[in-house]
């Protein structure tokens, strides 16, 4: 098969990725526009690529663990990594950094030190629910995609791969944030509620997902993470928020 057959079975095979990336393009163009649209994908895929090459090879920065490449000959891999899964990475990213910047700096104006390392955390979160039911992808439409070498310590998952998407997510969103120049588009609350949408999306499906495998165990941890961290994050948007509107009220009446 062609490398652009290999591409649309990946289309095919994991329609939920490109639903979701479809989102970041949708978001990204409206934020960022095309040139920095491409600033933050390219580099982000090519870290998260290298990251998950590395990890496959000597551990870092995700810790050991392998890919099975039943899928080699129905969708795109590049090396020995499918290509869907470093693209993941792409608006995973965007929209942890979205929200990071909402939360503590302004979305237009991400200039903060403070977003990359919430933007980790944010992402890090996600994969919190995500791996653990990845893992068990021979129970759902996923498949039986990788594995690691030993059990890891939560629901199988191990703690080097936590730390590692806390490491792609910061470096990803460090490097696009060094890279810019200027202001980002103004977007309104709308916008940020939008983001917050997605986000909560990409929990509630692995948590849908984690439920119809019948895992009860593992969907009632991974419903806390779900709710603890959207709840935070509702109240963290709302007190910024009120804050800014106290802000502006104090301006205009000055």
């Amino acid at each position: 098969m062609t490398t652009w057959g290999l591409l649309w079975g990946s289309v095919v095979h994991r329609p939920y990725v490109y639903a979701f990336l479809a989102c970041f393009v949708v978001f990204a163009l409206r934020h960022l526009g095309l040139w920095r649209m491409l600033l933050f994908m390219l580099p982000t895929w090519a870290i998260a690529y290298a990251c998950e090459y590395s990890s496959t090879r000597n551990g870092f920065p995700f810790g050991y663990y392998r890919y099975f490449d039943d899928t080699r000959t129905r969708e795109l891999w590049i090396s020995n990594v499918p290509f869907f899964d470093s693209l993941s990475f792409v608006f995973l990213s965007y929209f942890s950094f979205v929200l990071a910047s909402a939360l503590v700096g302004n979305v237009s104006r991400p200039v903060s030190r403070a977003i990359p390392w919430l933007g980790g955390v944010l992402m890090m979160l996600l994969d919190v629910v995500i791996d653990p039911v990845a893992l068990q992808g021979d129970k759902w439409f996923l498949g039986r995609i990788y594995d690691y070498p030993y059990q890891g310590f939560y629901f199988g998952v191990t703690a080097a791969n936590f730390a590692g998407w806390f490491f792609v997510g910061f470096v990803t969103q460090a490097v696009f944030c060094m890279l810019l120049r200027g202001p980002l588009r103004a977007v309104p609350r709308l916008f940020v509620l939008g983001a917050y949408g997605v986000y909560a999306g990409i929990f509630l499906f692995n948590l849908t997902m984690t439920v119809l495998i019948g895992d009860y165990r593992l969907a009632a941890a991974s419903a806390v993470v779900t709710v603890g961290t959207l709840g935070a994050m509702a109240m963290g948007l709302r007190a910024r928020w009120a804050s800014a509107g106290l802000a502006s009220r104090e301006e205009r009446s000055a």
